[in-house]
């Protein structure tokens, strides 16, 4: 197992904690008086849990983060104004009320950013300092705090304490406030949870499809339950299971969002602006996630050329995830593909042939008309190298993919990319061909060159020290 793996599996060991430990809510409420950090909302702990691994500063003063070093290479100005987005807001700040929303080119990282984020947040609630807590039974995993709903109770909490209590309980705790505990809170149990996305805690998502549901959002009647009770409107006669009750307390991620119809958009500007959304039936429910949408630029375009779409845009906290533009940062991203998922038994890739292919992606990603923003923006995606690397190990006849197998593979592969139109392809194919003929040069590359390994020691070293 390389460095990096054991580096990745041994994130959330330390200081695990996985009993599903229960108290009553007076125990909780003396637990939360003393520690705040367990009433914060979701973005405050997701930058929490960024800031737990630390920072460094490199030779130039400048701060780095790291969460991500040795994850994601070349993206140091998108993670800085993630960065500046998650303290702003946590701050309660009115960018809170944005949704952070990426937008790049297909394999640009948006998605790999977000996966980083989501398992981060999962490991940190299993940790003390990421520690959780719900109503036992609660379908929405609510804040227990939520239970002392008189605001003037509320303000001397956040003066004498500092913890600050906002939103209000779901219609299920709401009904058995009323009608099970008869207002008395104090024996409520409260039980100890942590975020998991493959069983839906704290994490929720939603992709656009042909023929998408509001009930994908907000749940839908219990039809078997409601024969029983007799009413549609009674909380108990209704699952609330849709992705924004799941993602309640933790992160609601919406997938190519600009493609969902406009019924959908709309939930979002209630979602951002008031942390509320519209049930049949029900009353506003409050939810406390943190949103992140992404989609491609293609789509982007398209969705603000139109007026009316104007109110949703403004909703927006829009960070650019272009392809690299540094031939070393896009070499590691190749290295440690090649150490984890690109792996043939007796075959290793020749340093300089991961030169030759990522000199190559940079060529074709500068902007045609000189416009800086736009480079990185469009060209050859990391997935087209990895699938070219990956094709090179398997044809290969020696134990080395050599530069100049590389440039084979990759003449091979954009002449038969049927998503280049003809000069495009042509501009490619020539940039290879220049390439080929420095491939002496590329010979000459050796694994001295490459920083990836220090890359990764140095995050193993990091995990010892937390």
């Amino acid at each position: 197992m390389s460095s990096n793996e054991q580096y990745l599996q041994s994130i959330g060991q330390k200081g695990k904690v996985m009993s599903k430990e229960e108290m009553t809510f007076d125990s909780y409420y003396d637990k939360a008086m003393e520690n705040p950090q367990l009433a914060r909302n979701a973005v405050q702990r997701v930058y929490d849990m960024i800031m737990s691994y630390g920072t460094y500063e490199d030779e130039k003063g400048k701060v780095h983060y790291n969460f991500f070093r040795g994850r994601m290479f070349g993206a140091e100005k998108q993670i800085a104004q993630i960065m500046d987005y998650f303290k702003a807001a946590s701050m309660g700040l009115d960018i809170k009320k944005r949704i952070l929303f990426f937008l790049g080119p297909p394999g640009g990282g948006k998605s790999m950013f977000l996966s980083f984020i989501k398992k981060g947040l999962a490991d940190y609630s299993k940790n003390e300092k990421g520690a959780m807590y719900k109503i036992q039974g609660c379908p929405i995993n609510e804040d227990p705090l939520h239970l002392i709903e008189d605001e003037e109770t509320r303000k001397e909490i956040w003066e004498r304490f500092g913890v600050k209590i906002e939103g209000k309980l779901c219609p299920f705790c709401k009904h058995k406030l009323d009608y099970d505990w008869k207002n008395n809170i104090s024996h409520v149990k409260v039980e100890r949870f942590f975020v998991d996305e493959d069983s839906r805690n704290g994490i929720g998502t939603f992709a656009p499809a042909e023929e998408n549901d509001m009930s994908e959002l907000w749940g839908a009647p219990n039809l078997r339950r409601v024969e029983e009770i007799g009413n549609e409107a009674d909380p108990r006669a209704y699952d609330f299971n849709g992705e924004l009750h799941k993602a309640n307390r933790g992160i609601m991620e919406f997938i190519e969002v600009l493609k969902a119809d406009a019924a959908f958009l709309h939930i979002l500007l209630t979602l951002a602006e008031e942390r509320e959304f519209k049930t049949p039936r029900f009353p506003l429910q409050f939810v406390d996630e943190c949103l992140i949408a992404h989609t491609n630029e293609g789509e982007f375009y398209r969705f603000i050329a139109v007026k009316e779409n104007e109110a949703i845009v403004d909703r927006l906290y829009i960070v650019q995830m272009p392809y690299n533009m540094s031939y070393k940062n896009e070499e590691m991203i190749y290295h440690s593909a090649l150490k984890t998922k690109l792996v043939v038994k007796g075959v290793k890739v020749h340093p300089g042939a991961v030169r030759l292919a990522s000199i190559f992606a940079i060529s074709t990603r500068y902007s045609t008309d000189n416009d800086k923003l736009r480079d990185g923006m469009q060209g050859i995606s990391p997935r087209f190298i990895l699938n070219a690397l990956a094709i090179s190990l398997v044809k290969t006849s020696s134990d080395t993919v050599t530069p100049l197998d590389m440039y084979k593979t990759l003449y091979d592969q954009v002449e038969r990319y049927p998503v280049l139109d003809v000069d495009t392809r042509i501009k490619y194919l020539k940039i290879l061909d220049e390439l080929k003929e420095t491939i002496e040069e590329f010979n000459k590359v050796s694994d001295s060159d490459i920083k990836l390994d220090k890359v990764i020691n140095n995050r193993t070293k990091l995990f010892d020290r937390i």
